[in-house]
């Protein structure tokens, strides 16, 4: 199936803002609309935003990357042994960044920014795609992902935080992190469209069922069906993957109306959807705040009518358009999107142990802003730079 350039680019876009206002901690005195909302806040910022626009591109990938892999003659169960594995292991890199948050370094062994070196270092030589080499190469390449496993279990061994209350923990799930909340979004998205595939009425069914499920959560109504399951026991409550799902109609729509050649059609649809959710999302907001911390239904139909203008838009300036060449300097976020999400890891943490500050003209305000763009763009050149060298993770 002939690849779509607006889905690369929305999902390079997405990660370029993500590292953008992922640095946004390290500013001050910038506007209050680019922030995100406080606990409780009715209100929507531009950073609520990123995170859903990622998961519904995530959810436009899936039926164009699964139907290349049965063109090329994998059979279901292979396929969903693969949904299983890239599962497991943005489960495992979420628990460990969110077990990172609460890192206690004064009873542990290593300090924070050294513990997050160390698994951050073991994530690369778990899941970076080897290249093909000789034997002997070979031979090192299959044992850079055993050690890299132990070394992850030696972290999870000598972990040691410190609970909201101040007492010490050890490592556990009080939450999935980001990435495990993706894994389990996608677990749940990947294996409904693996069983119904095309199915444009199984894509809107369960899409009607998550968020169904939201707003049954979000109205405090436990929805466990086992008395030894707690009361929200999906992660993402049925929000997140009403947002997957919500890309998985699309690109069915794109699908439906490219081989019908009708892409005037296929917008004037997008669109429509678009306004329906907005004005969704809107019209429920008497009952619920739009909230990206409680993921309520609002913000969840907000966002994704944000997303469904967003792709029409770029896919119009690039599908149709042909203008990709603003796009390169970026290719690499699209492409290579977990390395870009990892690298900041590494940053941080050097920027930590060598002590370095920067003035407060540059942390401050418009030039703070910039400054987090020119870091954005510095992220993105050293993941290139990190492909060039045969160093890129792939789940």
């Amino acid at each position: 199936m002939k690849r779509i350039v607006s889905i690369d680019m929305f999902r390079g876009l997405t990660m370029l803002l993500m590292i953008w206002v992922n640095d946004f901690w390290t500013l001050q005195d910038i506007p209050k609309w680019l922030k995100h909302a406080a606990s409780g806040e009715d209100y929507l910022g531009f950073s609520d935003l990123i995170f859903p626009w990622f998961l519904f591109v995530m959810g436009m990938s899936i039926p164009f990357a699964f139907e290349n892999r049965i063109t090329r003659g994998e059979v279901p169960f292979t396929i969903w042994k693969h949904i299983l594995i890239r599962t497991i292991a943005l489960l495992v890199m979420g628990l460990f960044h969110m077990n990172m948050e609460m890192y206690n370094h004064d009873i542990s062994v290593f300090s924070k920014p050294i513990y997050v070196i160390i698994c951050t270092a073991a994530f690369f030589m778990i899941w970076n795609v080897f290249p093909k080499a000789e034997s002997d190469k070979r031979v090192t390449f299959k044992t850079l992902p055993i050690l890299g496993v132990m070394i992850l279990a030696a972290m999870f061994l000598i972990y040691k935080g410190k609970g909201y209350d101040g007492a010490e923990i050890g490592f556990s799930a009080h939450w999935w992190g980001i990435l495990g909340l993706i894994g389990w979004v996608y677990l749940i998205a990947a294996s409904t469209y693996l069983v119904f595939r095309k199915s444009m009425v199984a894509a809107i069914i369960a899409f009607c069922a998550c968020l169904a499920l939201n707003m049954i959560s979000s109205s405090g109504i436990p929805y466990n069906i086992f008395s030894w399951q707690s009361e929200n026991w999906i992660p993402g409550s049925g929000g997140l993957q009403a947002l997957a799902f919500g890309g998985i109609i699309t690109s069915l729509l794109l699908i439906q109306y490219r081989e019908a050649g009708s892409t005037r059609t296929l917008y004037v649809v997008l669109l429509s959807m678009g306004v329906a959710s907005l004005a969704a999302g809107l019209l429920l907001r008497n009952q619920f705040i739009i909230s990206k911390i409680s993921g309520t239904p609002t913000w969840i139909l907000v966002s994704l009518s944000s997303s469904l203008f967003f792709f029409v838009l770029l896919h119009w300036i690039t599908d149709v358009k042909g203008k990709i060449s603003w796009y390169i300097p970026i290719n690499t976020a699209g492409t290579a999107t977990l390395t870009c999400y990892l690298v900041p890891y590494f940053y941080y943490s050097f920027k930590t142990i060598l002590g370095i500050e920067l003035p407060v003209v540059f942390t401050t305000g418009l030039i703070g802003l910039i400054k987090s763009m020119a870091y954005s763009f510095i992220i993105i050149g050293l993941s290139w730079s990190l492909t060039r060298i045969k160093i890129q993770l792939k789940i």
